[in-house]
């Protein structure tokens, strides 16, 4: 890849982010691991470091506005950083020679997991209302889900959390926007605390990215209201469930990990 190559990615990762809370560790974890052949421990360490540097910006956005809905980010926060922890201890567990062949089997299982939520929203979200907030346990155990997925595979905040806010939760859209943006911030900086120490984050990486990645986040805020959500949210469902078959199903057992020693 070309050095402009990340920047660009950055960029319409960070757009997508931006104007719909989706798409940033489902897309550009894979890109990663398939474009840049970096091994999946350290694509998904940066990838939470790159996610928190778009989420300060996009959710301080969100948040400026007062299209923040609290109470809920507490909430969510009091599962999401013990499940973040437990991630990674799952990962820290893992034997190291076989850490890539799980872990790209794990994001792509996520993946279609993401996919077909994003599906599911798309196609209930006009016409479904909830009948009130759920009871305050039920949104930490959904933290606690999220931390552990966001931890292990990176994906999980945008995709299936958005998911789970826009169906259960009587929030206003720009508001369920921003409050996933921000609860990300939390959780995403919490994990990348544990992923440094563990040596899975590359810095120099991660700021190439974020170059791209800042700028996109900021437009894609402001464009949220003239963007054709629904279009662009089934195209970015069909794109997951699509990534998550290459990196579950049609991997050879030493197809993609084996090749993952290019890098930067």
């Amino acid at each position: 890849m070309t050095e402009i190559a990340p920047v660009i990615i950055g960029f319409v990762i960070g757009l997508l982010v931006g104007a719909t809370s989706t798409g940033g560790g489902a897309l550009l974890t894979p890109a990663l691991i398939l474009l840049a052949r970096v091994p999946a421990p350290l694509a998904i360490g940066s990838d939470v470091l790159i996610a928190s540097g778009m989420k300060l910006f996009g959710g301080g956005f969100y948040a400026l506005r007062r299209e923040v809905h609290w109470p809920t980010v507490g909430r969510l926060a009091l599962g999401s950083i013990p499940g973040a922890i437990i991630g990674l201890a799952i990962l820290g567990a893992l034997p190291a020679a076989q850490i890539d062949y799980w872990l790209t089997r794990a994001l792509g299982a996520v993946l279609l997991v993401a996919g077909t939520a994003l599906w599911l929203r798309v196609r209930l979200e006009a016409r479904w209302r909830p009948a009130g907030k759920p009871r305050a346990v039920v949104t930490v155990a959904t933290g606690l889900v999220i931390g552990v997925l966001v931890a292990t595979t990176s994906v999980g905040s945008g995709s299936l959390l958005l998911c789970a806010l826009v169906l259960f939760y009587p929030l206003g859209a720009r508001t369920t926007v921003g409050t996933d943006l921000v609860h990300a911030l939390f959780l995403s900086a919490a994990a990348t605390v544990g992923h440094a120490a563990a040596g899975r984050v590359d810095f120099a990486l991660a700021a190439t990215v974020l170059a791209g990645g800042i700028p996109g986040v900021l437009i894609g805020a402001r464009m949220s209201i003239a963007v054709p959500e629904r279009a662009l949210r089934v195209g970015l469902a069909t794109v997951l469930v699509l990534l998550g078959l290459r990196l579950s199903v049609f991997s050879a057992s030493n197809g993609v990990t084996a090749a993952y020693g290019g890098g930067w």
